[in-house]
């Protein structure tokens, strides 16, 4: 054969290759972080790299290991004619393509329902999960699941759930499958194959067939009282069965892994409940990328479906008075009275054991009369596991500024209590993962998902 042909040859044969490689995806997992901003990314892999914090000996997190090996992207998720969204109509965006508007599930902004990615993959012979450490008819599993003109409609979509025929539906919200028009809904889940696990001793006993896990009636427990519900499932222990249980369908599966109260920490505006939501997240990642490493052919997509509170460190000027208690208490500070917020805080949230929420709600329905400087000193010190000094606070009456001002003695800062329109960050990693490179909007995930998967064709 000429030289001509064999680099023709050899030029065809590359060509082919490079068409055989297309698609190559078999397994998917979607890892989405509720209300889990950049800077909230940043807040937690700063820490554990500088932070002394226990259980990273590298110094590094699964979170970060991730971004460094995979690919990065940046995506805006505006709706149809808003500029801030919600859970529900950012999942529903990711999950059809489709543009929507806020409380909408699944459907687009003309009320019309379009197919979702899980509905897609089960059609193609692929397993389909969903799974959330806070509630199964949440905004976020229900846009990838069911179709609904408002989020508000819970049993509506555990009946949709059911009859899509997910393999894996786990989370919280059993009283949306027990009650009301769902009175039956157990058996007749049960009749269509589902085995149900109401903790994580049943959770553990299911080795094959379909999953519905039910381990709260509504949302599972913030994370940082998990150790009060050790008979309940982690996030990590949820996608560890449910990969048993869909690895099993030889043509791969589909599966949606949320961490669902990254969100509720930011609304709460509570950095140490935020701190323990983003170590659940990663402990998950930590297992999902091993698993993904082991097994070829499995793409993991990380994002999230908004920013929640966009909360960082600050520098603050500070007064004389202040300035000789933090040097008294053995605080550097910069330029004589400069506050750059220390690497100690991290140390401080792990201590943490009750949500800033919960402390809040209880002080506020304490009478005024008797809401005394030493009574709020101790509910806080109680909460975050060390001495907590509100002596100098103004108008111990307001309780959310009692809270800001106890953050801005720590060098915290919260922009909002809600939902930002900020930018976001995406991380895909294993085969087809320069597909989620680039700028691009949060309707162009399930075009981008169907070309790494080989759908995209007609």
């Amino acid at each position: 054969m000429k030289l001509f042909q064999k680099i023709l040859c050899a030029g065809f044969c590359l060509l082919l290759a490079g068409g055989l490689f297309a698609g190559e995806v078999k397994n998917v997992m979607w890892v989405i972080g509720d209300g889990m901003g950049p800077e909230l990314m940043g807040f937690f892999m700063q820490g554990v790299r500088y932070g002394n914090v226990p259980g990273y000996p590298e110094k590094i997190s699964h979170l970060e290991k991730l971004t460094q090996e995979g690919q990065m992207g940046v995506y805006f998720n505006n709706t149809y004619d808003t500029v801030v969204t919600d859970s529900a109509a950012s999942a529903t965006q990711m999950a059809t393509g489709a543009f929507t508007r806020p409380g909408v599930i699944g459907k687009d902004f003309n009320d019309a329902p379009v197919s979702t990615l899980l509905e897609i993959a089960k059609e193609k012979g692929k397993s389909i999960g969903v799974i959330t450490d806070s509630y199964v008819t949440d905004a976020t599993p229900a846009g990838f699941s069911a179709h609904a003109s408002n989020r508000g409609e819970k049993r509506e979509i555990a009946r949709q759930q059911i009859d899509l025929g997910l393999d894996v539906i786990s989370g919280g919200g059993l009283k949306y499958f027990t009650t009301g028009e769902n009175k039956g809904l157990l058996n007749y889940a049960k009749k269509k194959g589902y085995q149900v696990a109401r903790n994580k001793k049943e959770l553990e006993q299911v080795q094959k067939g379909k999953l519905l896990g039910l381990f709260s009636e509504e949302a599972m427990p913030l994370s940082i009282e998990m150790q009060n519900y050790t008979h309940l499932p982690s996030l990590t222990e949820q996608v560890k069965k449910s990969i048993e249980l869909l690895e099993k369908n030889k043509n791969g599966f589909v599966l949606m892994v949320e961490a669902g109260k990254i969100d509720w920490a930011a609304h709460a505006n509570d950095a140490g409940s935020v701190w323990a939501e983003m170590k659940v997240l990663d402990e998950a990642l930590a297992y999902i990328k091993k698993y993904a490493d082991e097994h070829p052919g499995t793409l993991i997509y990380l994002n999230a479906d908004h920013d929640t509170g966009l909360g960082a460190f600050t520098y603050q000027h500070l007064g004389k008075e202040q300035v000789q208690k933090k040097t008294a208490q053995g605080e550097v500070l910069y330029s004589g009275d400069m506050d750059y917020a220390s690497f100690k805080q991290y140390e401080l949230f792990e201590k943490q054991k009750r949500s800033l929420y919960y402390v809040q709600e209880e002080l506020k329905r304490i009478p005024a009369e008797q809401l005394t400087a030493e009574l709020v000193q101790e509910k806080l010190t109680e909460a975050l596991g060390y001495p907590v000094d509100v002596s100098g606070f103004e108008n111990l009456q307001d309780i959310p500024g009692v809270i800001r001002q106890f953050d801005l003695s720590r060098g915290l800062v919260w922009a909002t209590p809600s939902h930002s329109s900020s930018m976001l960050l995406s991380v895909a990693y294993g085969p087809e993962a320069d597909e989620f490179t680039g700028v691009y909007h949060n309707t162009d995930m399930l075009p981008r998902m169907l070309k790494a998967l080989g759908w995209d064709k007609k």
